[in-house]
């Protein structure tokens, strides 16, 4: 069943918004300390906390497609594998053997239990150590205190949330809050994954974060691919989720302006076509729904405060054949890298290089730039700093201001 009363509802928003030549908006502009994309100690509290501490969307249901499916997971230093048993049931471990600690799997595929490539000890899909390779030589030792390491995991709405080590505590429904039954309609486990691309870039994890959270460089920097496609510079704005952390943002396309002449109960599914929706869900994930297709970027720090990693997976929903676009999904896949790559992160790794002088002590985050403000002011929560704006220079050339 789709969210037509959620399109509906956008939609209004959206045409009022457009027609008073405005969109949704923060109180006032925000300057924000150009320290936050350049100093290292920060970027270690980062990985410390937020990426340590908290939970991480790691894939849908669908890349676990039926009993004895397992899925790995390298992106955070934790290897991680994801099994599913043959109750149907998702459980998380540590992707190692508990003998000599070698890895187990690679990759993703089905097994109908999981052998150590090492010293062939077996596991089935629930963690439980059920042999030891030769024990008669090995030596007698208590099973139970061999099983795999657990690692906290969460499957609901047909994604996947996991916790980096077995202390991480989180709920699926908390993270995604008032906006849960939205997300439980778009049956995100009856995707087919299409491709996937990553990009190792030289810019911080956030200032590539940026490019998603905002439609106001729509039609400068988008102005060949989505130029008569989508209206710039507007967007209905949603928080949700503890403390409004995560955001929605919809970006109208041209095609919703036909609406206004038509009445608002003959408006159906089809309005999805008419906007685009974009979702930050903390720390670095953004999903990108649209009727047929789900473009899932996973954004991770590098070793250095101007490198950053991004994993994009590209799915089709069930009955999906074309994307927003008009292509079909590996040309849709192909159309969005291409994008994201040259017009993007083109810009982001630019603006890196600027912001390594340290000639320039804040970015401004306009009124019209609301998800900017809040999701940075999150990341500094995060790691248990108060956000503070950044004073005004008093001459170009000011030194940069440490948050």
């Amino acid at each position: 069943m789709e969210n037509v009363e959620v399109y509906r509802s956008l939609i209004e928003r959206m045409l009022a918004l457009v027609d008073a030549g405005t969109t949704d908006s923060a109180e006032a502009a925000y300057r924000q300390p150009t320290s936050v994309y350049t100093d290292p100690g920060l970027l270690a509290l980062e990985k410390e906390t937020i990426f340590r501490d908290e939970p991480q969307m790691i894939c849908f249901s669908s890349d676990l497609p039926g009993k004895g499916s397992y899925y790995t997971f390298d992106d955070l230093g934790t290897p991680v594998l994801l099994t599913r048993d043959n109750d149907g049931e998702v459980h998380a471990f540590l992707n190692a053997c508990t003998h000599r600690s070698a890895r187990l799997k690679e990759g993703c595929g089905k097994t109908a239990s999981l052998a150590c490539p090492y010293h062939n000890w077996g596991f089935d899909l629930k963690g439980k150590l059920r042999a030891v390779w030769q024990e008669q030589t090995f030596g007698s030792i208590e099973k139970s205190l061999y099983d795999l390491v657990r690692l906290p995991v969460e499957e609901k709405y047909g994604m996947i949330f996991a916790g980096m080590h077995p202390d991480v505590s989180f709920s699926i429904d908390e993270i995604l809050g008032d906006m849960a039954p939205v997300f439980e309609r778009w049956d995100l486990g009856g995707t087919a994954h299409v491709n996937t691309h990553e990009w190792k870039i030289k810019t911080n994890w956030k200032l590539a974060l940026d490019t998603f959270c905002e439609g106001y460089h729509f039609l400068a920097l988008h102005k060949h691919t989505l130029g008569g496609i989508s209206i710039g510079n507007t967007a209905a704005f949603d928080t949700f989720g503890p403390d409004g952390r995560n955001h929605r943002l919809a970006f109208p396309n041209e095609s919703m302006l036909k609406l206004r002449d038509k009445p608002r109960l003959e408006w159906g599914p089809e309005i999805f076509n008419d906007f685009q929706l974009v979702h930050f869900i903390y720390p670095n994930i953004s999903l990108l729904v649209s009727p047929v297709s789900v473009e899932f970027f996973k954004l991770y720090p590098g070793d250095a405060p101007g490198e950053h990693r991004t994993i994009f997976r590209s799915y089709v929903r069930k009955g999906g054949e074309k994307g927003w676009d008009g292509n079909d999904p590996q040309a849709h896949f192909e159309f969005i890298c291409k994008v994201v790559d040259e017009e993007d992160y083109w810009v982001s790794a630019n603006v890196m290089k600027n912001l390594n002088t340290g000639l320039l002590g804040y970015s401004t985050f306009g009124r019209n730039e609301p998800a900017l403000q809040n999701m940075h002011k999150a990341f500094l929560r995060g790691v248990g700093r108060t956000p503070v704006e950044a004073p005004l220079a008093g001459k170009a050339g000011a030194a940069a201001v440490s948050c």
